[in-house]
């Protein structure tokens, strides 16, 4: 009597697990955009606005592994003001070309943990203005790297909201050593299986 409802679980049950395995399949492309570095501080002598967007592109080149390279463009704005009343502005633009490689840990459930590492270089100008002076400006080409673990929560089978917690370091300038940090991504990809609208189809 309740076969039925029996097969109809278990074909249910497998297909989810089909669709959960070919999120990181091989041949599997992905599309995404991520933000961080969102900040916002100010006090009586001190303003600070700075945010950072990357979209990027990649496929699996095997199952749960994927490459890819993203483009971060970053913005920054500083405002301060010395004990001397001396007021300054400062101005930043940063624009990078990171290549990544990204493992996922198998499993079929919605819920994904990856590791990833990532390396390239980040043209980075600055423009300083104390009020009364002369503006400056600065242009620099800096080598960075960045390792980190990161989560996603499929919402549907091809899209996923994810989090990534990573430290990186950069090279440093001829007039500075390198610096690192740790900082945490916000985001979403959008994964296109191997044959576009014939996958689609068929879940």
């Amino acid at each position: 009597m309740h076969k039925p409802f029996y097969l109809v679980a278990l074909f249910a049950a497998t297909l989810s697990i089909t669709k959960a395995q070919a999120q990181t399949t091989k041949g599997t492309r992905v599309l995404g955009l991520s933000a961080g570095d969102i900040s916002y501080q100010k006090t009586d002598y001190y303003k600070r606005i700075s945010a950072t967007l990357a979209p990027s592109i990649g496929t699996f080149v095997a199952d749960n592994v994927a490459l890819g390279v993203s483009l971060p463009i970053g913005y920054s704005f500083v405002k301060y003001q010395d004990s001397f009343s001396s007021r300054t502005k400062q101005r930043g633009l940063a624009i990078g070309l990171l290549p990544w490689l990204r493992y996922y840990l198998p499993s079929t459930s919605r819920h994904r943990f990856f590791g990833e590492l990532s390396v390239g270089g980040v043209l980075n100008s600055n423009r300083v203005k104390p009020v009364g002076f002369a503006a400056i400006s600065s242009n620099n080409v800096n080598l960075q790297a960045s390792a980190g673990l990161g989560y996603t929560y499929f919402l549907a089978p091809n899209v996923g909201l994810e989090t990534l917690l990573a430290y990186s370091h950069n090279s440093g300038t001829s007039e500075g050593f390198g610096r690192g940090s740790l900082g945490l991504n916000l985001g979403f990809r959008i994964y296109l299986p191997q044959g576009g609208a014939t996958a689609a189809s068929t879940e």
